[in-house]
């Protein structure tokens, strides 16, 4: 009876500590699932907002509230890069010509970062004499630029004769920080031949 007693309780231990280790196991899942969850809703909140910024921008290429000020011989992509960009537009629609420019920080910049590829995407708005420079992004792994001629041909970067841009295909991609068990939440986008009103009539 003693040993019996002895035996059912064993058992009994063995069963709660296998349902512990369940419950452990589930629970730390679902806290798992709950952080990359909310991590690629934020990041996704982020591309949205950013692609939304960066279309605005390229699609002003050239724009100018005064249209006299730019004029047929003006290149108005100023220079161009496959992570760089600086153009002329009329940001304030004040018939003033301002410049405009993207461009990436390299990895060391954010080496304080457990990511080993993050960047910050710069945006650079220059109305003589005031200029300001705004991190946009901290999270950018990838941002990517490419530029076609008005025949579709892929122009080598850096662009050497930037009037001849008349389409571009931008992508980036944006990543976390920090990782959670070794993995990092990303989110992707890309606009495939964005052009400017303005960049088609040069």
């Amino acid at each position: 009876m003693g040993f019996s007693t002895l035996i059912d309780i064993m058992g009994a231990t063995i069963i709660g500590g296998i349902l512990l280790i369940m419950v452990n196991s589930l629970n730390e899942r679902a806290v798992g699932t709950n952080i990359i969850y909310g991590n690629d809703k934020m990041l996704q909140l982020e591309v949205v907002q950013l692609a939304d910024l960066i279309e605005t921008d390229f699609r002003k290429i050239g724009y100018c509230e005064n249209p006299a000020k730019v004029t047929d011989s003006m290149s108005v992509i100023l220079s161009a890069d496959t992570s760089q960009i600086k153009f002329i537009t009329d940001l304030n629609r004040d018939g003033n010509l301002d410049t405009l420019e993207y461009s990436v920080s390299s990895t060391a910049v954010l080496s304080n970062t457990v990511n080993p590829r993050d960047r910050i995407l710069y945006r650079k708005h220059s109305t003589y004499p005031v200029e300001e420079t705004l991190d946009i992004s901290s999270n950018i792994t990838v941002f990517n630029l490419r530029y076609f001629d008005a025949l579709n041909n892929e122009l080598s970067s850096p662009v050497t004769s930037p009037s001849l841009i008349k389409y571009m295909e931008i992508s980036f991609k944006v990543e976390d920080s920090e990782a959670y068990d070794l993995q990092y939440s990303e989110a992707y986008w890309q606009q495939v031949r964005l052009t400017s009103r303005n960049l088609g009539k040069r």
